[in-house]
């Protein structure tokens, strides 16, 4: 079982799209890195994951579990 599931998120900001339909998984002990041009979204995607930013639609699953961060704290 993945630790980390990203399950088609997208993430707005006003009009603009910085996300689209972003899914991938992780699994426990495995190493991802995440490349791309300038203004790709890395950073949105670590930052959705890491709960700075929620979702506009998606959902992100830890453990099995869907995780609803509203603050960052929570993550």
């Amino acid at each position: 079982m993945p630790v980390l599931e990203v399950r088609h998120v997208s993430k707005n900001f006003g009009a603009i799209q910085a996300l689209t339909d972003v899914s991938f998984q992780v699994e426990r002990g495995e190493v991802v890195g995440l490349m791309g041009d300038n203004g790709a979204g890395k950073s949105t995607v670590v930052k959705t994951v890491a709960g700075n930013f929620p979702p506009s639609d998606g959902e992100i699953v830890v453990d099995g579990e869907v995780c609803h961060f509203h603050k960052p704290v929570q993550a």
